[in-house]
């Protein structure tokens, strides 16, 4: 079984061209049937990416700052 990891933007605040992206690319990740290790927020890129993969039957490792868990922007 292959993993990806991937870390990117957490922040909202980006084109909305990059997040078609991200979510397109998590979509082939989850069809695939591969691992996703990524930043483990639920915002931004990176929870797009999240959300695709396993929309698409994926399997998703978050690996989170105490930062984020403090902030609540865990998946």
């Amino acid at each position: 079984m292959k993993k990806i990891c991937i870390f990117c933007s957490s922040s909202d605040i980006v084109k909305p061209y990059f997040f078609k992206a991200a979510m397109e690319l998590g979509e082939i990740i989850g069809l695939k049937g591969w691992t996703l290790v990524y930043g483990g927020t639920s915002i931004g890129l990176m929870g797009a990416v999240a959300k695709a993969v396993h929309s698409k039957g994926g399997y998703v490792i978050r690996c989170h700052t105490d930062f984020s868990e403090r902030k609540r922007y865990s998946l």
